[in-house]
């Protein structure tokens, strides 16, 4: 959940990580400043001492790459001193729901790993259903197999002398943060996490950003003011690629983008609208087949009817199978595939993951050009 900015006037403790939003995210600053003035707390997690640790309350310098320890420890404090947020996590997460018994997680890896593919079957990875097929819970959070008791024995062993001795944190640095981060699961208080590439250019990033999600869920942090999981953008238009649909796999509202063996409308829609026998669960997706409609019909307007699917057999599809990511993009120019490639506000030679096989592409591209004594296309 990112909220907005001005909204970070109104935590109670502001967790930075991965992030010197002083320097890089000024404006953000204005009103976590504001939220200091208020009596909130500022805390800079961060291996140097960045601008933004200046102006924190609390310090905590890390060894880089150990933030899923340094969370981890977090959780762990959360559990033993009760200080997580019962209503809410009972109530809005799948705390209480019971986890499939053939489930493990033993010597550091899960059930179902195979280790001639390095794989996992993750057919165990599920929820024991009742004969509805709706997960079972546990309100009370009593059952040993309950998602929260699994999780409270996953992180149990990240006690602060582990965590310490990874992270490099003292003990008593480690402690400072936790009681006054967690002190945000209280009834009325708020608080709020603030990222940025810091966290997610990790080979570890999405689980770096789950384990904070994790944290805001067991005190309760999410959908309340001053709360959420904040991401600083690395430039002004990440957000706006995926909410304008400028990447390949979606079209506008974040719906999917159609591929040629879905050949109708009602295909593409009962593909994609989620089916839940939960009377509980909110599935706001499973309204998909209207927001396709309402798409199309802003495509083609009158000329979108019902006999004709409203346009669907017109919109572009992908070809089966295939994707069109910036790395498959330069493996395909890699390859001699590509015959042309214009660049606007980007420097694909640096800011690719693989710099040297991109510059290897655009070399190929170039070499391709100039033997055909063609100018680039």
């Amino acid at each position: 959940m990112t909220n907005h900015w001005i909204d970070l006037k109104n935590s109670d403790c502001i967790l930075i990580m991965g992030s010197n939003a002083a320097e890089n995210h000024p404006i953000s600053f204005k009103y976590v400043t504001m939220a200091q003035q208020s009596g909130g707390k500022v805390i800079s997690v961060d291996p140097r001492f960045t601008r933004t640790s200046s102006k924190a309350d609390i310090y905590a310098p890390l060894r880089s790459g150990t933030d899923i320890a340094f969370l981890g420890g977090m959780i762990k404090y959360i559990f033993e001193n009760n200080l997580y947020n019962e209503e809410y996590v009972v109530n809005y997460t799948n705390a209480s729901f019971i986890v499939n018994k053939d489930f493990a997680f033993n010597d550091g890896l899960f059930s179902g790993f195979d280790p001639l593919k390095k794989s996992y079957n993750k057919s165990t990875w599920t929820f024991d259903n009742d004969e509805n097929g709706v997960p079972k819970r546990d309100v009370t959070l009593k059952d040993p197999r309950c998602v929260m008791n699994i999780l409270k024995n996953h992180y149990s062993g990240y006690d602060l002398k582990l965590v310490s001795r990874i992270t490099g944190t003292s003990e008593a640095d480690l402690l400072e943060v936790y009681k006054t981060y967690a002190a945000t699961g209280a009834r009325g208080k708020a608080g709020t996490i603030m990222y940025a590439m810091g966290w997610t250019q990790h080979t570890v990033g999405v689980q770096n950003i789950r384990t904070m999600s994790i944290i805001q869920l067991l005190l309760g942090n999410m959908g309340v003011a001053g709360g959420g999981v904040n991401a600083l953008r690395g430039e002004s238009n990440v957000q706006g690629s995926t909410d304008h649909a400028l990447l390949f796999h979606i079209l506008p509202g974040y719906l999917k983008m159609p591929s040629s063996p879905i050949q109708t409308l009602a295909e593409y829609n009962k593909l994609f609208t989620p089916v839940s026998k939960n009377p509980l669960s909110g599935n706001w997706w499973q309204n998909y087949p209207k927001y396709s409609v309402s798409l199309l019909k802003s495509y083609f307007g009158e000329n979108a009817t019902k006999d004709n699917e409203f346009g669907y057999s017109l919109l572009p599809k992908t070809e089966a199978g295939k994707t069109y990511t910036w790395l498959d993009i330069f493996d395909d120019m890699y390859k001699g595939t590509i015959k042309g490639f214009f660049a606007w506000g980007m420097n694909p030679a640096c800011s690719g993951s693989n710099a040297g096989k991109v510059r290897k592409a655009l070399a190929k591209l170039e070499t391709k050009q100039a033997l055909s004594g063609k100018a680039p296309e």
